[in-house]
Parts: structure tokens; sequence; C-alpha cells
């Protein structure tokens, strides 16, 4: 019975290791903004998703050309606004701004798991929207305020400019900046809010959870050393309940549940376990570029969280491999000692036969 009861404290003692080790991996994944800004800033900064920026830019701003622009002028317009789109590519306040929008992702998303509307249908819980209109935004305005004091100060060639000023007396550039770039400008302040420029994102190990479940496990998630805590008591318990001789095969039990979970945790937490989409009739441009995130911020997800499940696959061996050699040091005490039993009974035997002799002589 002890023995039996010692393995179950075991076997406790492992799962909460695992509960532990998840607490600490969703506190910090929730809790504290610098995992997914690390993972962001890793995605912001890939040559493919850098090379896919201007693809979105281009699909927001090429129809932002006023309509009045002489046939002449618009080729020209679209000739002055190409660097556009590189420029907001090669900002390096662009990876600071995806750093931003995607804090603002997961206090939003904390805040939704807080709302008791349609808080227990099913798999609500793993759904993430992350907008990037705010960084489309701010990327387009410094770009289009580089391009406007290059335009004032005739940084541009443009063809015919000479000409055309000679003709309408005025200054092309000037002309250029407050006619082609003040709608740009309103362009850009629309993006922060437009529902085009967004990506959902969908965490698989959430899948058909509902949030009032994911609430519950997140504002757990920030008691998780209680866990720790109570599996290091529950080890103890397991050890002083086993019988002697049973004691390393209890270590050896909890040592095998916490393996368990850490190479179960690295399988559900690898490169598949995050999905990103695009929304619904998304241009061209935002597609592609939602694409690129996904195969960029698949193995970046996976690395910042592979530690966790490392570190608990790591203990469950030490844990396992600390029970075993246990078992066979008690297993060879026990066997020694039944030899020096052995030899003991034997002496006495010897020591009887004889005393009888020496009776029976006399």
């Amino acid at each position: 019975m002890r023995t039996t009861l010692s393995f179950l404290v075991a076997a406790l003692a492992g799962l909460l290791a695992v509960l532990a080790t998840a607490g600490a991996l969703v506190d910090e994944a929730t809790h504290r903004p610098e995992l997914l800004r690390g993972v962001t800033e890793q995605v912001a900064v890939d040559p493919e998703v850098r090379a896919a920026v201007p693809g979105v830019i281009d699909d927001v701003v090429h129809d932002a050309i006023p309509e009045q622009v002489p046939g002449p002028l618009a080729q020209a317009a679209e000739d002055l606004l190409r660097p556009l789109a590189q420029r907001v590519a090669d900002d390096p306040q662009v990876v600071q701004g995806w750093s931003d929008t995607a804090d603002e992702a997961r206090r939003a998303w904390l805040a939704q798991l807080e709302d008791p509307q349609g808080a227990d249908e099913p798999g609500s819980g793993a759904d993430v929207t992350i907008p990037f209109g705010p960084v489309a935004q701010s990327g387009i305005t410094a770009a289009l305020g580089d391009i406007e004091r290059d335009l004032r100060e005739d940084r541009f060639d443009l063809p015919g400019q000479a000409l055309l000023e000679t003709i309408a007396g005025a200054d092309v550039g000037d002309w250029a900046a407050d006619t082609l770039l003040a709608p740009l400008y309103d362009r850009a302040a629309d993006l922060r809010d437009s529902t085009a420029l967004r990506m959902d994102a969908r965490i698989d190990a959430l899948a058909g959870t509902d949030r009032a479940t994911v609430h519950r496990w997140v504002d757990a998630s920030a008691h998780w050393y209680w866990a720790a805590a109570a599996s290091v008591l529950a080890l103890v318990g397991a050890l002083l309940l086993a019988p002697r001789g049973r004691r390393g095969l209890a270590v050896a039990v909890a040592g095998a549940v916490a393996l368990a979970g850490g190479l179960i945790g690295g399988a559900c937490l690898g490169p598949d376990a995050v999905h990103l989409t695009a929304p619904e009739g998304a241009s061209p441009g935002v597609a592609a570029f939602v694409q690129q995130m996904e195969e960029a911020a698949r193995p970046a997800f996976a690395a910042a969280v592979a530690p966790y499940p490392q570190t608990l696959t790591t203990l469950g061996w030490i844990v396992l491999a600390a029970g075993l050699l246990l078992a066979l040091a008690e297993l060879w005490a026990a066997r020694r000692g039944r030899v020096r039993a052995a030899r003991a009974d034997g002496s006495s035997a010897v020591g009887r036969s004889h005393t009888a002799a020496d009776v029976t002589s006399r």
C-alpha cells in the first residue's frame, strides 16, 4: 500500500513540475512583453518579410494620386512615389513599430479574454488579431516627410522640371509636395484603423478551447512558482512514504512524468504551433506579406518558447537517472544485506552443531 501511494505522490510531483513549466511559459508570454517583442523584432528584420513590405505599401497608395493631375505628370508622380515603399521597408523605426503593435495586440487579447460575451464559444481563446495599420501609418508618414523635404529642397530631378517651372512660373517641387503628398498623408492617417491591414494568429495548442477557460489559465499562470514548490514537496513526500528499497523507483516515476511532459510540450510548441492568416478579401500585397510573416514567425516563435520544454525535459532526465541509480543502489544494498544475513545464519548453525557435538562426546 505504501509503495502504491508513494508512486502516486511521485507522479503528482512530476505533473506539478509540468504545470509549473507551462505556467511559467504562459505567464511570460501573456503578462510580460519581452517574449513577444523578441519574436516580433526577429520577424521584422527578416529579409523576406522586409522584401514583402513594398507590396503592401503599393496596394494602399497606388490609387491615391489625385485624378486632376495631368496625364504627362501622372507617370512622373508614380515615379516620384515609387521610392516610398522601399523607404518604409528600410526604415529602422518600423522594427520598433512592429514591437509596439505586437504588444498592443497582446494587451487587447488579454482584455478580450475578460469579455463575457461569447466567452464559452469553443476555440474562441485561440485567435489573436494583430493589426499592422499603425506600423504602415508611421512608416509611410516618416517616408513622406523625407520625400517632401527632398521635393521642397529640389533634390529630385523630375523630367521637364525646368521647362515646367518656366511655363507655370512656380516651383515644381513645392507643387508636387502640396498636390501629390497631401492626399497621401490623409491616406496614411486612415491606415491606422484599417481592417484590411491586419492578420489573425491562431495558436493550435488552444484550438477548441473557449475564452473563459483560457482566461482562468492565464490568471493562474501568475502563480506558477507555487506549483514548482508543491512539486518539490510532493517528491519529498514520495520519498518519505516509499518503503525501503522502493525510494529510487518513486523518484524515477516523478522523473518519467516530467520527462514525458517536456517531450509532449516540445512537440506541441514546434514551428507549426502558430498560423497567421490574412483577412478575407485581402489585396495580393497584403496576402503575400502575411504569408512571409508566417514563414518567419513560426521558427522564431518555436525558438523563443523552446527553453521551457527543454528545461523540463532535461530536469526529467536528471531526476529519472537519479531515481534509477538510487534504485540500483537500494537493490545492491538489499542483496548485500541478504548475503550478510545468510553468512550470519550459517555461522550460527555451525556454532550450534559444534556445541551439540561437544555435549554428545561428554
